[in-house]
């Protein structure tokens, strides 16, 4: 019994929600009733007399008042409203919330004024008429708005966003200089990289057919030169690609590369990695010179074959060997290091050998190609020749294993591919 009285009460107190009507106050949701109410807008004819005959204090003077609005029934705030006189500034006022009034004085009766009224967002309206000096007059004042876009574009070098571009838009005889945005630490301390790139900027025409120049400029870019007709954008944020010029902004002084040959790429079937790192001399006569360290080594599979018992055949075995060297290198640009196509260049490295000393001269050809401003890809030819302990064994009656190695010569020629980081 006590269960069932406990859900008929359950029952009537949701059932009493369900069907009041809800205080929005109360429910502290930070919306109001008021707030669906659209603010400021216009008034009637009969309103705005009354609003104009309510400024008219002074009756020793006439009265110009009123209510500007757009054609779309909004009121334009801070429309300024400009009197003259037979071609005499008389007064100007700004409109507060579309309202305005002005006193003229008595003096100018029976004389003809000219109302300009200008904002920037509307067409300027202008309109002409006799001071009667007696009544108020007041106007109802209608505006159109001029043609207005929020343009936006991002600037890309390849795919990547491109930070600190300048760029450059003509339109109406103006010009606007504009930087894109990098990342940045929004408010809540995130870095932020949306807008990586972007740029934006409110324009408005008087007509839709006027044109927009667009120029954008980026150390080491080609200057990007872009424009439309103003109707023709629809709102979309423009993805702007510029190219890199044929040289960089700046000759790259440091040069960290690696390198690597794959069997395929190698006449004996080697595996090669190569670490470099090359200081440009930067001096006059010698701008094309680079020197620096140079540190690889040889991954190599052998074969051998080892003698057994008497009258039984030969076993082979594979073996790898690791053969590192290290030492200084010098390095010569023939064509301009400064070139982002194909700067190539010629170089010896003067390496000792890790396992056995052992002087090793190791020249190269190579090229490179920049994907980006500091990054590159290389390819490289490189031939070495050095002598190397290869393991061998012979085979008693017991089946014991004699130990012995032969000293066997090389001469390595590989195709390597590498990458370039400068700055």
């Amino acid at each position: 019994m006590v269960k069932f009285f406990s859900q008929v009460i359950a029952l009537l107190y949701f059932s009493v929600i369900g069907f009041s009507q809800v205080d929005e106050i109360w429910l502290d949701s930070g919306f109001e009733k008021n707030d669906s109410v659209r603010l400021h807008q216009p008034l009637t004819d009969d309103q705005i007399k009354e609003y104009v005959l309510s400024r008219y204090t002074d009756r020793q003077a006439g009265l110009i008042g009123g209510q500007v609005s757009s054609i779309y029934h909004e009121l334009v705030d801070s429309a300024v409203i400009t009197i003259e006189i037979e071609g005499e500034h008389i007064r100007s006022i700004v409109a507060n919330h579309g309202l305005f009034s002005l006193s003229i004085k008595q003096t100018h009766k029976n004389k003809l004024l000219d109302v300009t009224i200008t904002h920037p967002d509307f067409h300027s309206y202008d309109t002409s008429l006799v001071f009667a000096g007696s009544d108020p007059v007041v106007l109802s004042v209608e505006m159109t708005p001029r043609y207005k876009i929020l343009l936006r574009g991002r600037v890309f070098a390849g795919n990547v966003p491109l930070e600190g571009a300048g760029v450059e838009i003509k339109h109406d005889g103006k010009t606007y200089n504009l930087i894109t945005r990098g990342c940045f630490y929004d408010d809540e301390d995130y870095w932020n990289c949306l807008f990586d790139g972007m740029f934006k900027l409110e324009l408005t025409a008087n007509d839709s057919s006027d044109s927009i120049y667009l120029t954008i400029n980026k150390e080491g870019m080609k200057q990007l030169n872009t424009g439309m007709i103003f109707k023709e954008y629809k709102g979309e944020i423009m993805q702007l690609k510029m190219k890199y010029t044929s040289k960089l902004p700046v000759i790259p002084v440091n040069n960290l590369n690696l390198k690597l040959a794959f069997p395929f790429t190698s006449l004996d079937n080697d595996w090669y990695v190569n670490l470099t790192y090359y200081r440009l001399l930067n001096k006059t006569n010698l701008k094309r010179f680079a020197i620096g360290i140079d540190g690889n080594m040889y991954v190599s599979t052998i074969s051998v074959s080892h003698n057994t018992l008497n009258g039984l055949d030969p076993v082979s075995s594979d073996s790898s060997y690791i053969t590192g060297f290290i030492g200084p290198s010098v390095l010569f640009w023939l064509i301009s290091p400064d070139r982002r196509k194909f700067s190539t260049y010629v170089g010896c490295t003067f390496s000792v050998q890790l396992n056995k000393p052992q002087l090793v001269f190791q020249p190269f050809i190579g090229t490179r190609f920049f994907v980006d401003i500091n990054k590159a890809l290389s390819l490289e030819i490189r031939y070495a020749s050095y002598d190397r302990d290869i393991v061998h064994y012979n085979f008693n009656y017991y089946g014991n294993a004699e130990r012995y190695t032969v000293s066997k010569h090389f001469d390595i020629i590989h195709l390597n591919l590498g990458v370039q980081v400068v700055f």
